[in-house]
């Protein structure tokens, strides 16, 4: 399970979106519209899935390294 993620448009920041889901099952998601609240620049901020990717941690998925980063629709 990972956290999905986007780029805030105003300072480049990855923020959370709130949502957890599995990198897998987020890749062969449908095309989704959202609203996620960004505590950088204090502005919500709308985003397509095709914009956004999950972040799974080194705890979450049990492997050493960095996170592993999963983009909608990544083969």
């Amino acid at each position: 399970m990972g956290m999905v993620m986007i780029k805030c448009p105003e300072t480049g920041s990855a923020i959370p979106t709130g949502i957890e889901m599995d990198g897998e099952r987020f890749r062969s998601s449908t095309v989704f519209f959202s609203r996620t609240y960004c505590r950088v620049c204090a502005v919500t901020h709308e985003w397509f899935a095709r914009e956004a990717w999950v972040y799974e941690s080194v705890l979450a998925n049990g492997k050493s390294g960095g996170g592993q980063p999963f983009r909608a629709g990544a083969a």
